[in-house]
């Protein structure tokens, strides 16, 4: 199991990216008022099937062959983590429309991962420039948007040029 939620979405991230995505859309949704947290990852990839998408969700299955130790858990995981925080899990994929994993949970937890550095989760995500990767942030009235490809963020209601430095110069986390 992951200890940072942001190493499950690095994770995902790079499944997705393995899958061919070409548009990672990555959604960090903090409702400390309503006690939520809610992370969503969609992505333009080639998808799964539902026999494939059953596989991945299996805690004893890997889609991942040819090693000695199981891998490509990571769903699984982070499913075992949004329901024992009391929260819901939801996979939709299909193939050639890509896969969109949400993932919910208390906000308050007590077992509830932190959110982590999810700046350096960013930054590598957007070391492939042929894949064009949008975070979404959210932290009650508090909106952020960085996309890659446009080296810009949108932040309440604004547009701001910044620096091709990454969203490591960002506030997204």
């Amino acid at each position: 199991m992951l200890e940072e939620l942001s190493l499950h979405i690095l994770d995902i991230g790079m499944n997705s990216i393995a899958a061919g995505a070409k548009t990672l859309r990555i959604y960090v949704i903090e409702n400390i008022l309503r006690d939520w947290l809610i992370i969503r990852v969609r992505d333009d990839g080639r998808g799964m099937d539902e026999k494939t998408l059953q596989e991945v969700l299996n805690q004893n299955g890997t889609s991942k062959k040819g090693r000695k130790k199981p891998i490509g858990l990571g769903l699984a995981f982070l499913r075992q983590t949004s329901e024992m925080c009391g929260g819901t899990f939801h996979v939709h994929s299909a193939p050639g429309s890509g896969t969109s994993v949400t993932a919910s949970m208390r906000f308050s937890h007590i077992d509830r991962p932190p959110l982590g550095n999810l700046n350096a989760t960013i930054l590598t995500l957007c070391a492939n420039p042929d894949v064009e990767v949008h975070l979404y942030y959210r932290a009650n009235e508090q909106t952020f948007h960085f996309c890659s490809q446009e080296g810009k963020h949108h932040e309440s209601g604004r547009t701001q040029k910044i620096e091709r430095q990454g969203p490591a110069t960002s506030r997204a986390a």
